[in-house]
């Protein structure tokens, strides 16, 4: 039986917040830094919004290295890689070159699959808890087939899902018209789709912040604008962490800082095989409703991803090996602004967009690291790549589990440090 503890959790995204919510409703008086000035104001502030278990696929594919090398002279290359220097790169980068066969992508969607369900029906009974309101849309999600080499595709890939195919439809094109009339005036160009009647979307950035709210009001303390600059330790345990204007001490340390991890986990002894993946996404309002779709999804040929966001619809696309630059301009975004115009012309007003860049912390095998390093106080949940939206409430069971001695509901086999 685990004593009720001072929990130091470091960062305030979906991660963070999820994580502390889970650890006071066991009783430990938890804090939790950060150094915005509100939760979720970087990885999940501009995320797709899709929480999707029937999208769990690995990124590590047969073609992914040839696709990379190509981005090197095709701008239009969905996944890219920008030429730039870092040691981090180098020892990341063939990890997950190693992972891009058949097998491993087997094995790493499985996994993905694994978390992804799991962390669905925790994020079901926090709602049922909570009844947060973040623009929830439960009317299942669309993948969309423009050419019949990326159905085929699909279809193919449909068998790594064997566990949640009783809720997958292959659809016709007709048929998935039927779903999603919105896409009536692409009829002739699409070959056909998949429709996933259990996956879902929201908007993270809303959920996060209604949560952390919830959270303060059961005794959580959020340390805003505090920037961390170092920790201290002793022997095999965290002592203390230091930032720009206070030091804190606790029993139990969580980090989870997304792709800034890395810094301070080396600074540790431990190394986190974790690199960012730049993303970005477009913003824009609904002007004629009668032409938005009902459903988000996943226009598949673009890797284009679209959710509805209450008035708006949000896109995001690319995937970009760039270091940690999140800076970006209009023309960056201007080929999925075509594609958007593609997808639902009329729908949308595209002299009002607002446009995001951020950092998705990518591990080799797709998967989040938790539990211990060298550092038996401190507990990682971090890593979650591109779906760290949908395997969030998940996560933060199994890491409030890791500290309090119960044993997490799945395996975590290929999720742990060590």
């Amino acid at each position: 039986m685990c004593f009720l503890m001072k929990v130091l959790i470091l960062g305030a995204g979906v991660i963070g917040v999820t994580t502390a919510y889970e650890l006071t409703n066991d009783g430990h008086q938890v804090t939790v830094i950060d150094r915005q000035s509100k939760p979720a104001m970087e990885t999940s502030f501009g995320n797709a919004g899709l929480i999707s278990p029937g999208h769990s696929f690995a990124w590590t594919t047969p073609k992914l290295p040839g696709n990379l090398m190509k981005s090197l002279f095709q701008k239009q290359q969905v996944f890219r890689f920008k030429l730039h220097w870092s040691p981090g790169l180098i020892r990341w980068g063939f990890n997950f070159i190693r992972h891009c066969t058949s097998e491993n992508m087997r094995i790493n969607t499985a996994r993905k699959l694994r978390l992804c369900s799991f962390s669905q029906e925790k994020l079901h009974e926090l709602i049922q808890e909570t009844r947060l309101e973040y623009d929830q849309n439960k009317k299942g999600l669309m993948y969309i087939y423009r050419s019949d080499e990326a159905l085929n595709e699909g279809i193919k890939k449909l068998k790594l899902l064997q566990p949640i195919m009783d809720k997958l439809d292959l659809l016709n094109t007709d048929d998935l018209i039927k779903i999603e009339p919105a896409l009536d005036h692409l009829k002739s160009r699409i070959a056909g789709g998949i429709y996933c009647n259990t996956d879902e979307s929201g908007n993270c950035h809303k959920f996060t912040q209604k949560l952390a709210k919830l959270c303060l009001e059961k005794g959580v303390k959020f340390q805003f604008d505090e920037t961390i600059t170092r920790l201290e330790t002793k022997r095999e345990k965290v002592q203390k962490v230091i930032t720009n204007k206070n030091e804190y001490t606790a029993d139990v340390y969580v980090l989870a800082l997304a792709s800034h991890s890395t810094f301070f986990a080396r600074k540790l002894g431990d190394y986190l095989p974790i690199y960012p993946v730049k993303g970005y996404s477009i913003t824009l309002p609904i002007v004629d409703f009668s032409k938005a779709p009902v459903h988000g999804g996943i226009d598949e040929d673009n890797l284009l991803a679209f959710s509805l966001m209450a008035n708006s619809i949000r896109f995001t696309s690319v995937a970009e090996i760039a270091g940690y630059d999140t800076s970006h301009k209009p023309s960056d975004f201007s080929y999925m602004v075509d594609l958007a115009d593609s997808l639902f012309p009329d729908a949308l007003d595209f002299t009002n967009i607002k446009y995001w860049a951020g950092l998705r912390p990518m591990t080799p095998n797709g998967s989040p690291i938790f539990g211990n390093g060298k550092m038996k106080n401190l507990f990682y949940n971090t890593g979650h790549g591109h779906l760290g939206w949908t395997m969030a409430c998940g996560s933060a069971k199994i890491t409030a589990d890791l500290i309090t001695g119960r044993k997490p509901n799945i395996d975590l086999e290929g999720m742990l440090l060590n």
